[in-house]
């Protein structure tokens, strides 16, 4: 079964206007804010657990670039995890 913190994700990366809103958030709390407006209930340890997993993946540059991006840049949200950085283009 796939969990809804996955659905979010996949929703992200093929429904533009919910890539779009998540432009605005700034916090992890925010992310699992805008999710559950959304429609796709998980929690803020869930979305925590999955980040976390994620960014242990990095290379140490990569883990740089991703931690020090202001949270207010837009592309702040898009960098927490693979698929959606997946999602951005090169030099963003």
């Amino acid at each position: 079964m796939i969990s809804n913190l996955t659905k979010f994700v996949n929703a992200v990366v093929y429904d533009h206007s919910i890539a779009t809103g998540l432009k605005t958030c700034t916090t992890d709390q925010e992310i699992v804010d805008f999710a559950q407006s959304q429609g796709f209930v998980f929690s803020r340890s869930q979305w925590n657990d999955f980040v976390s997993k994620d960014l242990a993946l990095l290379s140490s540059k990569d883990l740089d670039i991703v931690l020090n991006t202001a949270s207010d840049h837009w592309s702040w949200a898009f960098r927490r995890i693979k698929p959606w950085r997946n999602m951005l283009m090169p030099g963003a």
